[in-house]
């Protein structure tokens, strides 16, 4: 058996579901560990987040936020916090300011244009001193130091121009079985199941509809407490995207978050990704457009087909 069934960290508000009620893409809002949705991620580098100082992002910001801060990041940073002199509240011993906020352990960082790759048996992701290759073990021994509230399983990432069916399979393939590790040292080894933390599905399967649907239904049968969202924000067009969504979550259930992280994440991405019932999003433009002093007044109609 894979792990246990996890307490719930999603309540969906709106619109209400009914009992018997079908999985659908559409716009809805809800509440993860008393977050709102949608909404954003605070993404951060090096365990701080972009632009403001944690004091001025506090004073901004009072109420809790989803800290993301990327694996690549933490890797780097693991014997520090392990040494540091309050190690046993983890990431928070490190960095006080992440107190009375969710740190979030993501898999892909935002802040790069391609932060993971592909390999023979696990993925690398960059960081700031190299790629470093991370699977279900490194992940795991990571956690054990940091402590995080949600931790993105690994999967490597297939962006929807790639053709190669073997290596869309792959992916998903591996997703599943690193998915089925975590959750298996979650639920029986001591130093991970002494503290509450969630486990996110990556879901992967580039632009084939029918893997993607399989991916979901898959992650779907174990104990995970939300998915994330792979492969996109690259070089695809909304048209693309947009495909990929509907299918993805028309396929997954109702009563657990979405997380999408995307390269850039304009205003009108944003809005494509509400549309089709994401709920938390993993981008940098809102804190590169605060930074810049931008304030955004617009109308838009997405077109049908986006």
């Amino acid at each position: 058996a894979v792990g246990a069934v996890t307490t719930p960290i999603f309540k969906l508000l709106a619109p209400e579901p009914a009992a018997d009620a079908e999985p659908s893409a559409g716009p809805r809002v809800g509440e993860l560990l008393g977050v709102p949705t949608p909404g954003f991620t605070v993404l951060t580098a090096r365990g701080f987040p972009l632009h403001l100082r944690p004091e001025a992002m506090n004073a901004v910001l009072e109420a809790p936020q989803i800290n993301q801060l990327p694996v690549g990041d933490l890797l780097i940073r693991t014997d520090s916090v392990a040494q540091c002199p309050k190690s046993s509240e983890g990431c928070r011993g490190f960095w006080p300011h992440l107190q009375g906020h969710l740190s979030y352990g993501s898999f892909r960082n935002p802040r790069d244009k391609a932060s993971v790759h592909g390999g023979d048996a696990v993925c690398s992701v960059e960081t700031k001193g190299g790629r470093r290759k991370v699977g279900p073990k490194e992940l795991l021994e990571l956690q054990k130091v940091m402590r995080l509230d949600l931790v993105a399983a690994p999967a490597e990432e297939v962006p929807l121009d790639t053709s190669g069916h073997r290596r869309m399979t792959r992916a998903v393939t591996r997703a599943g079985e690193w998915l089925k590790d975590i959750l298996d040292a979650k639920a029986k080894d001591k130093d991970l199941s002494s503290f509450d933390w969630h486990v996110l599905a990556g879901i992967q399967g580039c632009g084939d509809v029918n893997l993607r649907v399989k991916a979901c239904q898959a992650a779907s049968a174990m104990p995970v407490s939300g998915f994330w969202i792979g492969g996109l924000g690259y070089t695809e067009d909304l048209h693309s995207r947009a495909r990929v969504l509907e299918a993805v979550c028309s396929a997954l259930p109702l009563r657990l978050p979405r997380f999408l992280p995307l390269n850039s994440g304009s205003p009108v991405e944003v809005l494509q990704a509400v549309l089709f019932g994401v709920d938390m999003l993993e981008v940098t433009f809102p804190t590169e457009a605060a930074a810049a002093g931008t304030a955004l007044i617009f109308s838009w109609e997405m077109p049908e087909a986006e």
